[in-house]
């Protein structure tokens, strides 16, 4: 409406209003704003660019505005009251306006593990940062044993929580690389495109899809360079599901073909394979999918694994199952079908690692075999798993999965309207 905040966003009151809350203290909601802003690894413009795109009104103020609004709001200066910013910001980071400005419960005294809590880590990242002129094969382990526990780590408490110490470690990985000589620079181009892989992914988790691509195509430039053309698939493969993520499916598809060319090692080839397929099944090519899943587990079955690079210690036949049962629910076209797919999905869900089972990536498919058991007609499993998947994000983050909870709660509480887990599923996501 004007280019300037409310009277009642300059004084962090609305006139008339009760006293401040906890939950309405400014420097709490600053620090929630500032903390789901740095998690996705975005500056104060990009956010208020974002929000400024996402703000319900053709009179907007300017982006020069809105940056001067994030800056103040971060600041605890004061609080944004505008309904329009707080829809804005819930849109952007892809969580409730209650999650941002709402109460909080009180800290589970089960905390997850903090990404520094391993001794072992902090006593090999500050032996890399020490020698950094005397690498030695030791060096490089110890970096690619912290990236394989930032991994393991990033299943237990999430992509945010894990954002910032694997872009720290990244940002080492790197700086070594620079001085590399001989012998472990091939191995750590290696780690580093693996790290540049991984940061990826975590910033695709968090809806910095930007930074996401410009990390993927660093992971693939650092796999041709140490001579990996495993690791280069493996970045063109997460190329195409950025693409998935982002709604082109033509380029998931063709990046996905081209990975499949490129890999020689068994999971990396059935990874590129079965994307492919999912790619064919949302373009409602029925065979062309279904030949691809077919292709991708007989490569899993007739290979070896000793060659995949260690960032897909989660596949495997559960994984391929789950990625059947997902391509099945593409092409469902009545209640039995989906009812097949979704039992397909629930079933490679169960077979996964305890600890892969409960991640946070992993909750999103269960929201997808949910609104499957929907489709299906069975709405007691479809709200048994979406509570599940709730439970998840809730200890671990993740906007796009809790995003795409609230989707699929909106259109079954719509088909069962006097629901009543669907009505206290509803309480729950507010």
């Amino acid at each position: 409406m004007g280019s300037s905040p409310s009277s009642s966003e300059n004084t962090g009151r609305t006139k008339g209003a009760p006293p401040m809350s906890t939950a309405d203290d400014p420097r709490a909601i600053a620090a929630r704003l500032r903390a789901e802003r740095e998690k996705r690894g975005w500056g104060q413009r990009k956010t208020a660019r974002f929000l400024r795109d996402a703000t319900d009104d053709h009179q907007k103020p300017d982006l020069s505005s809105f940056v001067t609004y994030v800056k103040r709001w971060e600041s605890g200066e004061v609080r944004p009251c505008d309904p329009r910013y707080r829809a804005a910001y819930a849109k952007v980071f892809g969580v409730s306006e209650d999650e941002l400005f709402g109460p909080r419960p009180q800290p589970s005294s089960s905390r997850p593990p903090e990404p520094h809590d391993d001794p072992d880590e902090r006593e090999r990242l500050a032996l890399a940062a020490r020698n950094p002129a005397r690498l030695d094969e030791a060096v490089v382990d110890g970096l690619a044993a912290t990236l394989a526990h930032q991994r393991r780590l990033e299943d237990s408490i999430g992509s945010g929580r894990m954002l910032a110490p694997a872009a720290e470690h990244l940002k080492l990985i790197l700086r070594l690389l620079k001085e590399a000589r001989a012998a472990p620079a091939a191995r750590l181009a290696q780690t580093a495109a693996e790290a540049s892989q991984f940061v990826g992914w975590l910033h695709t988790a968090v809806g910095a899809y930007e930074d996401a691509s410009t990390l993927y195509d660093q992971a693939l430039r650092l796999g041709m360079q140490s001579r990996n053309t495993d690791l280069a698939a493996t970045a063109l493969s997460m190329q195409g599901h950025l693409a998935w993520v982002t709604g082109d499916i033509g380029a998931m598809a063709e990046l996905s073909k081209a990975a499949a060319e490129m890999a020689t090692a068994t999971g990396t080839r059935a990874m590129a394979v079965q994307q492919s397929g999912r790619a064919l099944a949302v373009l409602g090519d029925r065979q062309g999918a279904l030949r691809s899943i077919g292709e991708a587990e007989e490569i899993l079955a007739g290979g070896t694994r000793a060659d995949d690079p260690d960032g897909l210690y989660f596949y495997g036949p559960a994984y391929l199952t789950m990625q059947r049962g997902l391509i099945l629910s593409y092409l469902a076209e009545d209640p039995a079908q989906h009812g097949a797919a979704a039992g397909l999905i629930a079933s490679g869900i169960q077979a996964l690692a305890a600890d892969v089972r409960n991640s946070e990536w992993v909750a999103w498919y269960r929201v997808r075999a949910a609104a499957a058991h929907a489709r299906g007609g069975d709405i007691t499993e479809a709200v048994t798993g979406l509570r599940t998947a709730l439970g998840i994000v809730t200890g671990t983050g993740g906007g796009r999965t809790r995003a795409e909870l609230v989707k699929t709660h909106r259109a079954l509480i719509r088909r069962w309207p006097r629901h009543p887990g669907l009505a206290e599923l509803g309480e729950a996501l507010r």
